[in-house]
């Protein structure tokens, strides 16, 4: 027993892959083996999401966590030490009393998510197995299909454009690594299509790894998308997805969304998204409306086809779900953990979509690290659908190798969503 009890902690601030940084924890156990992890956030964050600790001042700009680390050495590990590595629900408790706030303000969710992330690697680590086994057991089989987020729009483009993501799907392929092939051969179309549309000048590297909005009207960047499908061949097995982020259009002030096209009322949004997946095959809607517009979403939801995915609506939180699980609000939830912040919660919140008829969707932040483990906990709750970022950045690249590696591992127990089930969010 006792070498599976806590023994040290060591935290320390490193960078991810935008520069910034980050909070890294090292937990050791009494045979001296080490679980390491860090969390990401996101460039914007939803209103509701557990509060991040910084340092503040002039150092990086105020984005420092020297004031987390001593949180780690000086508090909690006297709190967790001794406590068995195995037991992820008995430390996250802790976690949670110790720090005795509804936000996570007093430890912060980046400082508890971190050390919550390392605890599970151990103890995974001690049982030997992967850590999707560990969280989800020996019977995982389900991988992700990848959404690729090829075009990035909002505040990830200089382009005036207000939908923050534009994602390509592979709905018609047989397996992940087939998924992934698919996905980089449109990707590879899709500058040229861009300059043939639009001019040299329209072609410019995305925020978050993808290629930049080559123009403001988001009808637009949905139809140079899919030409580049259709250049790839795959007319026939691919499907889109948008991440609208809309709560940073709404004016609470006048309760319109305003938009580089016009200003909406909630009734004018949900008619133009009715007309868009008329007109484009979009399977999945994103934040399509403000973040606490349950009744909203139910609306939408209601009007159309797609998967309405609620993401800073949800927050990954159990008792956002049950709000919009009552209303009947969305068909999906982004998963990520950093959002709620220990690993528990996280996968409570997972299995509690699940039990309510809701897909699951693991997302890696804007701002993340190459051991980010939000796949792997996508695994654990059998998640069939992953947004994953562009197929060409390093920490990107990183998650979907490892993926494909697992896949390889599973071998043919593996198992893909189909096309058929993909595409009946298309009609109605």
């Amino acid at each position: 027993m006792k070498s599976y009890c806590i023994s040290g902690m060591k935290a320390r601030e490193v960078l991810n892959n935008k520069g910034c940084p980050v909070l890294e924890v090292d937990v050791l156990s009494e045979d001296g083996r080490l679980g390491r992890a860090s969390a990401s956030f996101g460039i914007s964050a939803g209103a509701h999401e557990v509060a991040v600790v910084r340092d503040g001042g002039p150092r990086y700009g105020g984005m420092g966590v020297l004031g987390p680390i001593r949180l780690v050495e000086e508090r909690i590990l006297p709190a967790l030490r001794g406590l068995d590595c195995r037991d992820q629900r008995a430390v996250d408790r802790a976690l949670l009393e110790l720090d005795g706030t509804p936000d996570k303000s007093a430890l912060g969710g980046n400082t508890i998510c971190s050390v919550s992330l390392a605890v599970a690697r151990l103890g995974a680590l001690h049982r030997e197995v992967p850590l999707y086994q560990y969280l989800g057991g020996a019977l995982c089989d389900t991988l992700p299909l990848p959404l690729f987020n090829m075009i990035n729009g909002g505040p990830y483009s200089a382009a005036p454009t207000d939908f923050q993501e534009f994602h390509a799907a592979p709905a018609g392929a047989k397996s992940f690594a087939e998924a992934m092939r698919m996905g980089v051969e449109v990707l590879q179309r899709l500058p040229e299509v861009i300059r043939k549309r639009h001019g040299a000048a329209a072609y410019r590297p995305g925020h978050l790894g993808g290629i930049g909005a080559p123009s403001a009207d988001p009808r637009e960047v949905l139809a140079t998308l899919w030409a580049a499908v259709e250049e790839a061949g795959y007319a026939d097995r691919f499907v889109l997805s948008l991440d609208c982020a809309t709560s940073h259009l709404f004016d609470p002030e006048s309760g319109r969304y305003n938009l580089n096209f016009g200003r909406f009322d909630t009734t004018e949004m949900i008619d133009y998204f009715t007309e868009l997946v008329r007109d484009f095959p979009i399977f999945m809607l994103e934040d399509p409306l403000h973040e606490d517009d349950f009744e909203g979403f139910a609306r939408l939801n209601a009007a159309v086809p797609t998967l309405i995915c609620g993401d800073d609506l949800f927050v990954t939180s159990v008792r956002r779900l049950a709000g919009g699980a009552a209303l009947n609000a969305a068909g999906a939830m982004i998963f990520k953990p950093n959002m709620i912040g220990s690993v528990s919660e996280a996968l409570d919140a997972a299995r509690y979509a699940v039990a309510h008829g809701m897909e699951v969707i693991p997302s890696q932040r804007a701002a993340t690290s190459p051991d980010d483990p939000t796949a792997e906990l996508g695994l654990a709750v059998g998640a069939r659908l992953m947004k994953v970022g562009a197929p060409q950045t390093g920490e990107r690249t990183q998650q979907q190798n490892n993926l494909i590696r697992i896949e390889e591992s599973m071998g043919a127990a593996a198992r893909l969503i189909s096309g058929e089930e993909v595409r009946r969010w298309l009609v109605r």
